[in-house]
């Protein structure tokens, strides 16, 4: 029977938490106090867990990008990125390259 309700059960956190994807984060966290009192540990620890699970998920930063934007960054795009910047360093103006160039470091006496 306890499959049954993982499987019937929603697997958007926001959606188990009954609110919507871009709430503020004091919002989520009223809510899921909301439903910490209604479902206690004691009479319902399935539903519990399944709260508490949704409540990690939904105040974690790379799962509020993955519902925002679709899909959470991978490993590949940031290296893709990195690899770009590596392959194409920021120019510096020469103007800038040349002051610090024309820097004294130290006193000439």
């Amino acid at each position: 029977m306890s499959q049954e309700t993982d499987t019937q059960a929603p697997t958007d956190p926001f959606a188990v938490l009954g609110v919507s994807a871009s709430a503020a984060p004091d919002v989520v966290r009223a809510r899921y106090l909301e439903l910490v009192k209604q479902y206690s540990p004691e009479s319902a620890p399935e539903k519990f867990q399944q709260i508490r699970r949704a409540y990690e998920a939904a105040s974690d930063p790379l799962q509020i990008a993955k519902n925002l934007i679709g899909e959470a960054p991978s490993i590949e795009t940031w290296q893709s990125v990195l690899d770009r910047q590596r392959a194409h360093p920021p120019r510096i103006a020469t103007e800038l390259l040349l002051s610090l160039g024309n820097k004294q470091t130290g006193s000439t006496k």
